[in-house]
């Protein structure tokens, strides 16, 4: 093998290295956000279809007294 062949190898297996050390925590904290994503969004639908059980997407406004012209 030439010293070349070996350098090249080197950088190859340096690079590989530094890429997995630079993103292998990158990856795991996007797998976090999103399970913790789901997670809120799952508890946020159930929260709001105990809220409103009856279907209704908003509350209804409460009445206006009657005006006399």
């Amino acid at each position: 093998m030439d010293y070349y062949t070996l350098v090249i190898l080197g950088a190859l297996i340096g690079f590989l290295v530094l890429a997995a050390l630079l993103l292998v925590p990158v990856y795991r904290f996007l797998e976090r956000e999103d399970e913790a994503a789901r997670r809120f969004t799952a508890e946020y639908f159930r929260r709001q279809q105990t809220a409103h059980a009856n279907g209704a997407d908003e509350e209804e406004p409460p009445a206006s007294p009657p005006t006399q012209s």
